[in-house]
């Protein structure tokens, strides 16, 4: 067991322990009602959720000991590129539509989304896509290295626009996020990536908020589901009674759970009021239960981890480690932004999770996977440093 937990990362390990711990609990909270509701059980979410943090551990646990070259063979990147572009096309004719998107596989107890998998795909196929083109953007810069052979961007274009087919709006953008970022990271310095980062981030959010009285005069009409959470976005008030009432009753409990909370349990908004508390709405349930010193304290956990991911990707000088990083801190960081964005009506709602907290399997199994890469990464870079201590010692003597 020692020989086991030798090396790993405990910046990464322990808050990715805490926020599974408290998204269990946080899930069996805000979805005990829901299963009563539905004739069943007030524990069958916290089983399932118990269920997928398991088969995520042991995933993370996986990719943690296992070889990262397994993921440079050139056989595996295609076995699974095909795989997912069949899953993608599939959901179009055995998914159920939900709120107009056909994004979910039923495989009995549980429901597989594709789209959650191609974060994961994305990030180690440009990891591969940069560590192979290195040399020629060292010498020649990124655009030449990209542009010469466009081929191998294919598939990933391909399954980038399946994914917004389906359509899933909130996916392609988080798809497209950490791609875009990626490019950055493997031409740009990597302190300056987080000034980009923050820049790709605000400007869209101005926009949209200078454009908030357009948005509304053009279509308010539209019986669009997607419209209308951007109708809902720029003033939730005006449409109270339709597509703003999510974003109120957010905001009713966000009030209502004041600095400590109305205590674990406790929350009205849960009770029917927000559609999805244990998914989409869960920030607003667990500011409401656990005031917002337990919002902060949960944001501060996964600012740990993408703080942790973007330091060990500047101090590795291996360009496939360091994608591999900036690719994950980048779904750790649009991720959040999105759900707790939404949530405060900082940004439209997309539907997507909050990391590790959120109920759902497709979600925490694909960030285990990521971390999992991260945690590896970072023990292979410990070794390098105690080998290369030794070495510096017996120079200087």
């Amino acid at each position: 067991m020692k020989k086991f937990f030798k090396g790993l990362d405990w910046y990464l390990f322990f808050p990715y322990l805490l926020l599974c711990g408290i998204g269990i609990v946080m899930v069996y909270s805000s979805s005990a009602g829901i299963g009563l509701t539905h004739g069943g059980f007030a524990t069958a979410y916290l089983y399932k959720q118990i269920g997928f943090v398991a088969i995520a551990m042991i995933l993370m646990f996986l990719m943690y000991r296992i070889k990262l070259k397994i993921f440079q063979n050139v056989y595996f990147i295609m076995v699974f590129s095909v795989i997912l572009v069949f899953l993608l096309i599939g959901v179009f004719f055995v998914s159920k539509k939900i709120n107009g998107a056909a994004g979910w596989i039923n495989l009995g107890p549980i429901n597989l989304q594709p789209a959650e998998l191609c974060k994961f795909y994305f990030i180690i196929y440009f990891a591969n896509f940069f560590n192979k083109r290195s040399s020629i953007i060292a010498q020649e810069g990124l655009w030449r290295a990209t542009t010469y052979n466009l081929r191998p961007l294919f598939l990933p274009i391909l399954i980038l626009f399946l994914v917004l087919a389906q359509p899933d709006t909130g996916g392609f953008a988080i798809n497209l996020f950490i791609i875009v970022i990626m490019f950055l990271a493997a031409s740009t310095a990597p302190k300056l990536v987080v000034g980009i980062v923050s820049f790709c981030l605000v400007l869209p959010l101005m926009v949209m908020h200078l454009a908030g009285s357009w948005i509304i005069q053009f279509a308010d009409n539209s019986s669009n589901y997607k419209i209308q959470r951007f109708v809902s976005f720029a003033d939730p008030f005006l449409h109270a009674q339709s597509s703003g009432q999510q974003l109120i009753n957010s905001y009713y409990a966000i009030s209502n759970g004041g600095l400590f909370g109305r205590g674990l349990g406790n929350s009205i908004q849960k009770m029917g009021y927000l559609a999805e508390p244990n998914t989409d709405f869960i920030l607003p349930i667990i500011s409401e239960e656990l005031g917002l010193v337990g919002v902060v304290f949960i944001l501060a956990l996964l600012f740990i981890l993408i703080a942790r991911t973007i330091k060990i990707g500047i101090r590795t000088t291996n360009i496939y480690y360091s994608t591999i990083c900036y690719g994950t801190a980048a779904y750790l960081m649009i991720q959040t932004l999105f759900n707790a964005g939404g949530a405060v009506g900082f940004v439209p709602l997309t539907g997507v999770t909050l990391p590790f907290i959120s109920y759902g399997g497709s979600s925490i199994i694909t960030l285990s996977l990521c971390l999992g890469l991260v945690m590896k990464i970072s023990h292979n870079e410990q070794r390098i440093r105690d080998q290369r201590v030794p070495r510096l010692r017996s120079l200087r003597n």
